[in-house]
């Protein structure tokens, strides 16, 4: 099966991505990942494009590159993905990668939208306890640090640390050990399946709502 990865440059993409590697039914082809092209960032994780080519080229992968415009609308977004499927298609590319964990909606939209052209969706960490996935995550060597949380949960203290066993053991009870709700996102710099670690710098932060996001490059 060739698969090309949905790559968000974060924690569980780097988990899932790890896991489909080691799968000998899979041939991983790339990563694809959805890029906002006003902003010039992925989208609550303030990854800049440069940044995430470096991130590609240390997990020695070619990337595709999906630009959104600003406050896209979801008829947008669906025009844009199927142009893009289709490209994948020409290239033999059989399925998608994804990194959800449990939640049915996401899933379920995903799968609708790759069955109309006849791909399949992939899902290694798929309901996988949270807990254990983030430990899991640690556990294999993986580095990531915290770029955005949700400030009604989280204290923005935490932005630009490490995510690693002391984030996890002050996080509270109503807050998912992968952020699985929207309640932080990370960005992965090194791990067992990069070949050297990606520099990064913190160059900016920007409030969207109730997020706070660092911009990173």
């Amino acid at each position: 099966m060739n698969l090309l990865f949905s790559w968000s440059s974060g924690k569980d993409s780097a988990l899932a991505l790890y896991d489909c590697i080691q799968n000998s039914d899979v041939q991983v082809k790339g990563l694809w990942t959805t890029f906002n092209e006003e902003r010039e960032y992925i989208s609550y994780h303030g990854v800049s494009k440069g940044l995430l080519n470096k991130q590609a080229a240390s997990l020695g992968l070619p990337i595709s590159i999906t630009n959104l415009p600003d406050n896209c609308s979801n008829k947008q977004y669906e025009a844009l993905i199927n142009d893009q499927y289709d490209y994948f298609l020409q290239k033999n590319v059989d399925a998608i990668g994804f990194a959800d964990l449990y939640l049915e909606d996401i899933r379920q939209y995903r799968e609708e939208q790759l069955n109309l052209k006849g791909l399949e969706g992939v899902f290694p960490l798929w309901r996988k306890s949270t807990l254990h996935t983030a430990k899991r995550f640690i556990s294999k060597g993986f580095k990531a640090v915290i770029t955005t949380v949700d400030q009604t949960k989280i204290d923005d203290k935490w932005i630009g640390k490490e995510f690693n066993k002391e984030f996890l053991a002050n996080l509270s009870q109503n807050v998912d050990p992968c952020g699985e709700n929207g309640e932080f996102h990370t960005f992965v710099f090194d791990g067992p399946i990069f070949q050297r670690e990606v520099d990064y710098t913190v160059t900016d932060k920007v409030i969207e709502g109730q997020y706070i996001t660092a911009l990173l490059t």
